[in-house]
């Protein structure tokens, strides 16, 4: 039987005040209730939106970065005691229902983390931009990790109360995804993936990573990698 209750869901988010109690409303039909919104210093009416639809809100005073965002969420859930703590995108392009088949691949694998994968089941269509930049941050991130990873810059991760407690990430922008793999592998940590579906709109796309953003994140992920 699924926790739901000890699964703890957060959602990194800056300027998503349009999309975000849709994406809460849609992560509490699934079951899940206990929901941390971490406004990373939104110029918006995202805090507010977030807790008027019942989530719980950590506020950031400045913008730092969706990495910047993850730490937080991990060091709150480390003082909570949560056993298992789940990210999404908040821009609505994850289905929480694949939550579900990332603790399925837990428990069968006895893991500590799940990544939510797009390239392992083919189900939508993904855009060129997003395929090839994805393509050349799996290159670069799995010359550095053990694995061989299809899905390196995924948002959608479970981590395990081990995981909690042994990741120790630095990198505040978009690097932290592969920081995440490396960090996991020196610690000893057991990866797996799982198939998860995405919903790309014109707004989803908007709030990605473009060609500059991701140069700028490789060159980050580089020097933190190499030179810290």
């Amino acid at each position: 039987m699924i926790p739901l209750h000890d699964i703890w869901v957060v959602l990194p988010a800056y300027n998503e005040e349009t999309v975000i109690c849709k994406v809460i409303e849609t992560i509490q039909t699934c079951g899940f209730r206990r929901i941390i919104v971490i406004d990373d210093g939104s110029e918006d009416q995202t805090a507010s939106k977030a807790e008027s639809c019942g989530a719980m809100v950590v506020q950031h005073l400045v913008n730092r970065g969706a990495g910047a965002s993850t730490q937080t969420g991990i060091e709150l859930a480390r003082m909570k005691g949560c056993q298992y703590l789940a990210f999404m995108d908040a821009d609505g392009q994850h289905d929480p229902a694949d939550l579900l088949k990332l603790w399925e691949k837990m428990e069968a694998t006895q893991c500590d983390i799940v990544i939510g994968s797009r390239f392992l089941q083919t189900s939508g269509k993904i855009p060129v931009t997003r395929i090839i930049f994805n393509g050349i941050a799996n290159t670069l991130t799995n010359v550095f990790c053990k694995g061989r990873y299809t899905d390196t810059q995924s948002g959608l991760r479970l981590l395990n109360r081990k995981a909690i407690e042994k990741l120790e990430l630095e990198i505040d922008g978009f690097g932290y995804c592969s920081e995440m793999l490396i960090v996991a592998e020196q610690e000893q940590l057991k990866i797996e993936e799982a198939a998860s579906t995405v919903r790309y709109s014109a707004y989803s796309i908007s709030k990605g990573q473009d060609f500059q953003i991701g140069i700028t994140t490789a060159l980050n992920f580089i020097w933190n990698t190499i030179f810290k």
